[in-house]
């Protein structure tokens, strides 16, 4: 049985405050405690207290899919690994990303094509629709904001410029090092230094 997708991913990148949650957790190594002081002093700069909680949830998500060594990259706050494991926790978080990463990004670079546009994403749309009978039941709303969060999530990571060109992608020795080939994989068009 093949996972099952989930496309309520409206939320951003959020990298700025992956950054925080990571340096904090990096210190302590205490969710409890994390979330104690991002409430306390509202780290994540919310209007709300609901707001800050409902972020870090969703942080701590992403964070728990990766190993220790890649949420230390993620504290030393050097922005292109920052940005590039953001993307990977996502990817991870959320397969149907993942996938359109590796099943349409990646060999769409590979074969010499450098734009990803919005026909790419509804052609993978539907060809996953006739095997996960859960994005049938999708709005065509939902499925509009969904496309419209991941190419913002890719901008945001740096992956995709504002007019859908792919953008390199360095990939330094300390993100090898700490993260599995498979991992790496959400990357594409990644040029190992």
């Amino acid at each position: 049985m093949a996972t099952k997708y989930k496309i309520g991913f409206t939320r951003p990148a959020l990298i700025r405050e992956t950054v925080i949650v990571a340096q904090l957790y990096n210190e302590s190594k205490n969710w409890a405690q994390v979330k104690a002081e991002i409430s306390r002093d509202n780290m994540l700069q919310t209007r709300t207290a609901r707001s800050s909680e409902v972020m870090l949830g969703e942080i701590q998500k992403r964070l728990s899919l990766l190993t220790d060594a890649q949420i230390e990259l993620i504290a030393a706050d050097f922005p292109q690994d920052v940005r590039q494991l953001v993307w990977i926790a996502i990817c991870k978080q959320y397969p149907f990303i993942g996938d359109f990463i590796v099943e349409v990004v990646v060999p769409a670079l590979t074969g010499g094509r450098h734009e990803i546009g919005q026909d790419d994403y509804g052609y993978f749309f539907n060809s996953k629709a006739d095997h996960h009978h859960e994005l049938e039941e999708v709005s065509d709303k939902t499925r509009s904001n969904a496309r419209l969060a991941v190419f913002q999530m890719m901008r945001q990571c740096e992956l995709l410029s504002e007019s859908n060109q792919m953008m390199p992608q360095m990939v330094s020795s300390a993100l090898q090092n700490s993260s599995p080939e498979s991992d790496l994989a959400f990357i594409p068009g990644a040029i190992r230094l």
